[in-house]
């Protein structure tokens, strides 16, 4: 909604950080309950090959995904939280590495974490005044952080859960913002028509990466920039890269975050752990939150899984690499 940022601005600072504590509290209750289901995915990336990315198994892995967070949407859209929900990252935590980003947020944004990992894909980007597409927009977390701190020309969220872009058409209702239902590996889009396409943490559960980066590049305009951030398991790394580049994108930015986002899960899991309950299937719950001790949380302390931002332009000549 337009008028929330200035709801919350009106909060005394006590009163704020309360708030942050029941959202962290309740959307980790109720991302917990919506997993209890056995058929539910966590948020581990996808095992890819050749031969799996032709399955039909690969419709029935987005029909996971599509009613997992169909029920997370739901239950947070009937909870007295959900118009403050807009993300469900990993979030990222500074530390002495270099940061990209060119805002300074205040002390107590709501969300920060999440807010910063934004912020930081989007680095020194120049979005003002572009035509931008946010790929599996959830519940508008990239918009909302675009829409505060930059001036796009128009912003397009794409995601495959029906109720993540009902939240999204109630909440964020602006002039030059839209949403719609899609498939990231078949944009609903025609050719060129955005500047800047966003990915964030979505593209792990896509079983045809290919697809979806060669759908990217069909629908940036000459000159566009791809800007993507994911847990990737380390030996996959070089392939995707190869994939990338062999459909013309130059890369511009490589970053690995996991040290970042790992500092980020610590502060979580410490402000969620009133909410966990012993009713919970506790591996999909750890894996879902990337929780100390997790398989996923273990996954990138241990380097077998990398946490990346990139940057990736797509050339600004007419002529493509042939396939």
């Amino acid at each position: 909604m337009p008028e929330l940022s200035a709801r919350i601005a009106g909060l005394s600072d006590d009163k704020q950080r309360l708030l942050q504590r029941l959202l962290t509290l309740k959307e980790t209750s109720i991302a917990i309950d919506a997993a209890r289901a056995p058929a539910a995915p966590t948020r581990e990336p996808v095992r890819r090959t050749p031969a799996a990315e032709a399955s039909a198994s690969a419709g029935e892995v987005k029909d996971n995904y599509r009613r997992f967070y169909d029920a997370i949407n739901g239950q947070l859209d009937a909870s007295v939280f959900g118009p403050f929900s807009f993300f469900l990252n990993y979030g990222y935590v500074p530390d002495l590495s270099p940061q990209w980003s060119k805002v300074q947020l205040a002390d107590h944004v709501l969300n920060k974490n999440s807010v910063r990992l934004m912020l930081e894909v989007i680095g020194d980007c120049d979005l003002q005044d572009r035509r931008i597409l946010d790929v599996g927009c959830g519940r508008g977390g990239m918009v909302f952080v675009i829409k505060q701190f930059f001036a796009a020309r128009s912003i397009q969220g794409v995601d495959l859960s029906p109720s993540a872009i009902s939240f999204c058409r109630a909440q964020h209702r602006h002039d030059n913002v839209r949403f719609d239902e899609g498939d990231a590996e078949r944009l609903p889009f025609e050719d060129g028509q955005f500047d800047v396409v966003t990915n964030v943490e979505s593209s792990h559960s896509y079983p045809n990466l290919a697809a979806f980066y060669a759908d990217v590049f069909r629908v940036l305009v000459p000159g566009g920039c791809f800007l993507y951030t994911d847990v990737m398991p380390m030996e996959a790394i070089p392939e995707y890269r190869a994939w990338l580049e062999r459909l013309g994108f130059t890369m511009e930015v490589e970053r690995d975050i996991t040290a970042n986002v790992l500092l980020s899960c610590n502060e979580v899991s410490r402000a969620r752990v009133g909410a966990f309950d012993a009713s919970n299937d506790p591996n999909l719950m750890h894996n879902f939150l990337a929780a100390p001790g997790s398989q996923v949380y273990d996954d990138m302390q241990s380097r077998r899984w990398s946490y990346r931002i990139y940057r990736f332009r797509k050339p600004a000549a007419s002529n493509r690499p042939a396939q």
